[in-house]
């Protein structure tokens, strides 16, 4: 972008902040002065904290919200701000307070001359600092003190640029320190924001009595003159004691000079050999998990965000997880090169020790930047029983993302009540529903599959339902919508909704009545075969298998790994009435490898045995020789920790 058309955009920044700054902060003083509606210093001080707040969060990114010409210097001494900006960020500065002092004095001109009459104060006479001081600034201050030589007496000039120093000092230590990337003890995201005005209120309400806390040589210059040109003369400059220029310009460049020195020299040396600390004894890793029922597509979605990440650099780890071993989703990722760790014999929620020691294992093996992990298709109460607790228990190790639950919209339209009937009987779409509701972010995966009217039915269905959730739509096998998903992933943090209500009977029968089978074969044949192929005529025959005896696939995986060289071919079926879809092939034709089967389906675990163990042979001329087989229904859920409430 043209370095000219950035100065200007943020030089207007810096006049639209300080105008805000000046219009809220000193009208709280016109308020204050002119019509007592508010009353006492801390009233006012907490204008000026808020405006300030507000004027960051609306300019902050474009300028970085100086406002302030002693911020702007400081900065330029400390800070590495370029001195072409200092001029215009500071001609800008004070412009933006001019304005807003035209502003306020056609607003309450007729509030002011009435004051002035009541008072009988005679505008640019002696005496006139009392309403002069809704503009400017003065020592000690009228409004607490009065104007008499008396009043004079007791702060002195040299007092009173102490008094401005030492408080746009203080401020500036704090905007520093507040904003420094390195200070770990800072607040998160943007709140330095509402520290910065808490700042400016405290300062306000113990210095403003001396000097009227102006800490800011553009908020006293512009207005100063403004009320010069309006009427009070040289009351407005140089003032009836002089030293505008000295206690109200010059004191807080030098004040805020010293106080970022203060801070730069002195104390974030300190934090940054902490932050370089934590980094050796210490590797924070984000952790991100994808929920979502059998047949969703997660494992391709994470292959897809590993992709993704490793393309940014970052180091990566992957966890899979199955009630059972001989997972497919394992063999695929390692396939696909990337670090993973398996967690078998139960879920997530019921192994938590053990997904934590494979978290560490990823980490002191690769110290990925990004954990992924995947659960259990069947398994739900995610976020109490997993995320809740990572995050109350290890959350100085780990950076909680919130919670994805990536949905087949074909599967998703039959659960909603929006498609076919269901194939799955009541409990076990308890468990989808379930996985729905605790979702933060729902991805609706194979959009390419859909025609808009059904995307948009389905789309509109989830927010309507699920109004707490973010939803995208994306295809993790063509990459459509992918990496705005992952951008939501890898921002923000877990959040703290209260963890949902779940009737663990009504879950552990809807998980119960889904039969698992694991088979594990090798392969081998008197002449090369197509793997590919031969993936693909096993899925068919066990579909069809399948749809004779009227059971529901969840979800059909197979891989074939050859017995030498790389590659593999890898096939997925996510329900009986549709088509199998290879995600892997081979290049070229094997003659020997690892057959590795994964099906679910709502059925008696035996009979996915014997109907897969029957299927086998048929293949012929490969011959099979079975290495393990394992049937089982899941058993009922048990999870190590379960966090009703979101425990910060």
């Amino acid at each position: 972008m043209n370095q000219n058309k950035t100065l200007f955009r943020e030089c207007t920044a810096e006049l639209l902040g300080t105008f805000l700054l000046v219009f809220f902060g000193t009208g709280a003083v016109f308020v204050a002065a002119l019509t007592g509606a508010l009353q006492g210093l801390l009233q006012v001080a907490i204008v000026w904290g808020v405006v300030i707040a507000l004027a960051i969060y609306a300019t902050a990114a474009i300028s970085g919200t100086h406002i302030n010409p002693a911020v702007t210097i400081a900065a330029l001494i400390w800070r590495r701000f370029p001195v072409r900006k200092v001029l215009p960020y500071i001609v800008s500065q004070v412009a933006g307070a001019f304005l807003a002092s035209v502003v306020l004095f056609a607003l309450f001109c007729g509030v002011l001359a009435a004051y002035e009459k009541d008072k009988s104060i005679v505008r640019g006479q002696p005496g006139s600092e009392l309403s002069a001081m809704v503009f400017g600034e003065y020592f000690p201050n009228p409004g607490v003190f009065g104007t008499t030589p008396e009043a004079f007496a007791k702060v002195s000039h040299i007092q009173a640029m102490a008094a401005e120093a030492t408080g746009t000092a203080i401020l500036v230590f704090f905007i520093f320190a507040l904003t420094d990337s390195r200070n770990q003890s800072r607040p998160d995201g943007t709140l330095f924001a509402l520290f910065i005005g808490l700042t400016i209120t405290i300062l306000i309400a113990v210095i403003a009595p001396i000097t009227q806390a102006g800490f800011n040589p553009a908020r006293d210059f512009g207005p100063r003159l403004f009320a010069c040109f309006a009427g009070w003369g040289s009351v407005a400059i140089p003032g009836p004691r002089g030293g505008f220029f000295t206690v109200f310009i010059l004191s807080p460049i030098v004040g805020g000079t010293v106080g970022g020195g203060i801070y730069d020299l002195l104390i974030r040396p300190g934090h940054a050999m902490a932050a370089i600390q934590k980094e050796c004894c210490m590797h924070q890793s984000r952790y991100i998990m994808i929920g979502g029922f059998l047949g969703a597509g997660k494992t391709t979605a994470i292959v897809r965000l590993a992709e993704y990440l490793t393309t940014q650099g970052k180091r990566v780890g992957l966890i899979t997880n199955d009630q059972s071993v001989g997972l497919v989703d394992t063999a695929r990722v390692r396939a696909a090169g990337f670090a993973v760790e398996e967690i078998t014999g139960g879920c997530f929620c019921c192994r938590f020790d053990s997904l934590v020691t494979a978290s560490e294992q990823l980490t002191r093996d690769t110290a990925p930047d990004v954990i992924i992990a995947e659960p259990v298709g069947s398994c739900t109460d995610l976020k109490a029983t997993v995320s809740y607790p990572m995050r109350q228990l290890h959350g100085r190790e780990y950076e909680v993302a919130p919670l994805s639950v990536l949905v087949d919209p074909f599967r998703c339209l039959q659960v909603l009540g929006l498609g076919t009937e269901p194939a799955f009987t009541d409990n076990v779409m308890y468990v989808y529903r379930k996985q729905l509701e605790e979702a933060e972010v729902i991805a609706i995966n194979k959009i390419d599959l859909l025609d808009e009217m059904t995307r948009q039915t389905l789309r509109a269905e989830l927010r309507s339902r699920y109004p707490h959730a973010e939803v995208f739509e994306v295809s993790c096998k063509t990459g459509l919508g992918l990496s705005h998903w992952f951008d939501r992933m890898l921002a923000g943090n877990l959040g703290h909704r209260p963890s949902m209500e779940v009737d663990y009977d009504q879950y552990a029968d809807g998980e119960a009545r889904l039969g698992w089978l694991n088979v594990t074969a090798d392969l081998t044949s008197t002449s090369d075969f197509d793997g590919n192929l031969l993936l693909t005529e096993l899925a068919g025959r066990l579909q069809e298998r399948m749809a004779t005896l009227g059971v529901e696939i969840a979800h059909l995986k197979m891989t074939l790994a050859p017995a030498q060289g790389l590659g593999l071919a890898a096939i997925s079926l996510t329900r009986t009435d549709m088509a199998p879809q290879v995600t892997h092939g081979l290049k070229g034709p094997v003659g020997r490898g690892r057959l590795t089967i994964n099906l679910r389906a709502e059925t008696d675990p035996e009979t996915l045995k014997s109907s897969t163990l029957a299927t086998l042979p048929s293949l012929a001329p490969t011959r099979f020789a079975v290495q393990e087989v394992h049937a089982f229904r899941p058993g009922r859920p048990n999870p190590t920790h379960r966090l009703s409430l979101a425990v910060v």
